[in-house]
């Protein structure tokens, strides 16, 4: 499923970030949801958040706007970009 022709599946994208960050934190994030703030992520800084969104772009098959990069607060807001994002090329979806 792509951007383009129908909506991610926010769960979906939600369960893709999670596992994301914690390969990316190396630490279990086991109350992480939608409303959890980025900056009670331990582990997480600047340089992993990067990671993290190019990571979930990657397993989602779409590119975001990066330009609202430094407007993530939560993990929905991540959930949001991702499936506010175009379909990148040649890439399957989920």
């Amino acid at each position: 499923m792509t951007a383009t022709t129908s909506p991610l599946d926010e769960a979906a994208v939600l369960a893709a970030v999670i596992g994301i960050l914690e390969l990316v934190t190396r630490r279990k994030q086991p109350a992480a949801g939608m409303g959890t703030a980025l900056y009670d992520i331990d582990g997480l800084d600047s340089l992993r958040l990067l990671e993290t969104v190019a990571l979930a772009e990657e397993a989602c098959g779409v590119q975001v706007a990066t330009g609202g990069l430094g407007a993530l607060e939560t993990l929905g807001d991540i959930v949001r970009l991702i499936g506010a994002g175009r379909a990148a090329p040649g890439a399957p979806g989920m």
